[in-house]
């Protein structure tokens, strides 16, 4: 593999573990988002970019948007290949996708938008300047490939509220952005026993702070889920999900 390809793709093995699938023994949204993560920390580290390095330089990646299209979810002791490409520009916002094979058949695409910001203030910088390390391409993202906003009716009823705890946030300190995978699924109007996700869009619009309880709005239609968090500085995030009765393909 040249250092072309190298840059271009990155790919990783794993195993399901039996702490990472739920009651339905399907790998869990969380775990799945978690693994996308790992595999993107992975992939810039080893180009010299890992995330203390670029603290000190002054930024920092945060999720806009997380949307996956799922035909299965693996299952305990699953061994799947994750293979992850950044894809481009668009505005302000980096594309990087995730493709998780079993064997030879793909199973999820994962398609991932981020921001590069100031690490203590969070402001939004210019692509430009992670551009510079001169290591990933800045190429426009085609439209067939853009991830667009999430729509929710004012009118979504009140389904629950989730405050934000210390073990909740993350690095950046924020409720870290799997774990609106775990929000998502412990609020699915109706629950999710019997469920299983088509495809997810997560779009990541406030962050939420320890202390802050998001109230959570959510209604669903035709096996299709609409979310809304909100606290006290407004909307924290938005959700749409597409559900699957368990064991009927996508």
């Amino acid at each position: 593999m040249n250092q072309k390809e190298l840059i271009n793709e990155y790919c990783r093995e794993v195993r399901v573990a039996s702490y990472e699938v739920g009651a339905q023994r399907l790998l869990k949204l969380s775990v799945l988002m978690r693994m996308c993560q790992e595999t993107s920390e992975q992939h810039v580290d080893l180009v010299g970019l890992s995330y203390e390095k670029m603290y000190e330089d002054g930024m920092v990646f945060l999720l806009i948007t997380n949307r996956a299209r799922i035909k299965r979810m693996p299952v305990h002791n699953e061994k799947v290949t994750i293979k992850t490409h950044p894809r481009g520009v668009n505005g302000a916002q980096f594309y990087r996708d995730f493709l998780f094979y079993s064997g030879e058949e793909k199973i999820i695409d994962v398609m991932q938008t981020s921001v590069i910001a100031d690490p203590v203030t969070h402001k939004v910088m210019r692509p430009k300047k992670f551009l510079d390390y001169g290591i990933f391409s800045g190429e426009k993202v085609g439209p067939e490939d853009r991830v667009g906003k999430i729509t929710v009716p004012e009118d979504l009823p009140l389904v629950g509220e989730r405050p934000i705890r210390y073990s909740d946030l993350d690095y950046n300190r924020h409720l870290n952005n799997t774990i609106y995978g775990d929000i998502l699924t412990d609020f699915l109007p109706g629950g999710a026993q019997g469920n299983q996700y088509a495809e997810v869009q997560i779009n990541y619009v406030n962050e939420s702070a320890q202390g802050d309880v998001l109230k959570i709005y959510a209604a669903k239609e035709n096996g299709r889920v609409l979310m809304q968090g909100v606290h006290a500085r407004g909307c924290g995030f938005t959700a749409a999900a597409t559900l699957l009765p368990v064991g009927e393909k996508a």
